[in-house]
């Protein structure tokens, strides 16, 4: 019977060996023969294992990859394959949501039979008790299961929708509900990036409110090479401190760091070989993140994505903490993307301007540009953001902050 190895690299990609870490990689070729096709291997003996982490307090063990669903729509027709591919590859933690497409769907397609393979996590929106179960037994209907391991209340990303899930009776009741039910084993919360300021609060201060009320078992927040929330300085210590499970989503920044990771190639080159796989293992450094979230959409996407697992347990501890200092020490501009400025700035994203300048910038990440131009015009036209300076936590004249970066 074919089988597909479960594994990626040869055995002799030891922990603490950077030589042939490096073998392996002038030797990729070899590499995608391998995970491109079925073969008769022997995973315990002739492969490493994908590493896994525990997720937080719950006692599941998870791929430090996980799948996200959401790209399932692009090729719908390679799904159950591309599915199939990651599992294979040492994927056990399926990530997706009510409004992801088809792509419940698709998966419960993909899975039947393999239940025992996978932990799955979906997610309900911040709504009325009555909409969210009505969206959880779609969401069960698709998916083909009983129940989920992991549910979480989706894109907590404002002041509203966190009011609506921490008020009396509100939906972090019915979520409570539904677990003693025994429909969920555990319960999460969910952020997107570039989250508003609104009522005295940045999107840094809901997330470690929301931590600190212990009611959830799973975070799952934005983290990038370019920074944009800097979860790391005050999340990543406290959802460890609180023994959370910390998932990564939009790793890659909306793709663009899918092509391109800037001066960072030059850090993790001798581990990698796609800028996808450094955007994806750089955020691995860290102890407190247990999975990234890799949206794959085919099998190539999968062997590639997939690969970062087992070359981040060919990395020695002591290689890990050098890598992440490295690309620490590459800094970071002064814009928080904290959003106390947004009242004053007429409509124009300020935070978003800022950051991509710098990832093109300080980062080299020419594509960023693209994300900026758009707001040239009215940028160079306005001639006051009234109010901002007051509220700026670095003290900038925004405006002017803002223009030079238009500046030819």
């Amino acid at each position: 019977m074919a089988y597909y190895p479960p594994v990626l690299y040869p055995i002799n990609l030891q922990r603490s060996s950077r030589n042939n870490i490096l073998a392996v990689k002038r030797n990729k070729d070899i590499f995608f023969q391998y995970s491109s096709k079925k073969q008769n291997l022997n995973p315990k003996k002739d492969y490493i294992h994908m590493e896994t982490r525990p997720l937080g307090r719950t006692g599941l063990q998870v791929s430090t990859i996980g799948f996200g669903g959401a790209r399932l729509d692009e090729h719908p027709e390679q799904a159950t394959e591309t599915v199939h591919r990651a599992l294979d590859l040492g994927v056990n933690f399926i990530d997706t949501a009510r409004y992801y497409g088809n792509s419940e769907k698709h998966l419960g397609e993909a899975l039947r039979g393999r239940r025992s393979d996978y932990i799955l996590a979906t997610k309900a929106m911040i709504e009325d008790p009555d909409v969210t179960r009505e969206s959880l037994e779609t969401s069960f209907s698709l998916l083909e299961v009983d129940r989920v391991d992991l549910l979480y209340a989706h894109a907590c990303d404002n002041e509203a929708r966190y009011t609506y899930l921490m008020r009396d009776k509100g939906m972090l009741h019915t979520l409570e509900q539904i677990r003693s039910e025994g429909l969920t084993r555990f319960l999460g919360v969910s952020f997107n990036h570039f989250l508003p300021y609104e009522h005295g609060r940045t999107g840094i201060d809901r997330m470690k409110a929301l931590i600190e009320t212990n009611a959830f078992d799973v975070i799952q927040l934005p983290m990038s090479l370019i920074r944009i929330e800097r979860v790391e300085d005050e999340i990543l210590p406290l959802a460890a401190e609180r023994d959370l499970g910390v998932v990564i989503n939009f790793p890659t920044a909306d793709g663009l760091l899918t092509r391109d990771i800037g001066v960072f190639q030059s850090i993790l080159d001798p581990y990698i070989s796609t800028p996808c796989q450094g955007a994806l293992l750089a955020l691995l450094l860290y102890p407190a993140v247990t999975s990234v979230l890799s949206g794959m959409s085919t099998s190539a996407i999968a062997d590639e994505n997939c690969a970062v697992g087992a070359i981040l347990a060919g990395l020695s501890e002591a290689e890990r903490d050098q890598l992440r200092h490295k690309i620490q020490d590459v800094g970071i501009g002064p814009c928080r993307s904290c959003g106390r400025c947004a009242p004053y700035t007429q409509g124009i994203p300020v935070p978003q301007i800022m950051t991509f300048h710098d990832t093109a910038q300080r980062f080299g990440i020419q594509a960023a540009h693209q994300r900026v131009e758009g707001h040239k015009v009215q940028v160079m036209a306005c001639t006051d953001f009234e109010g901002a300076n007051a509220v700026c936590p670095e003290g900038f004249d925004v405006l002017a902050e803002v223009k030079k970066v238009f500046d030819d």
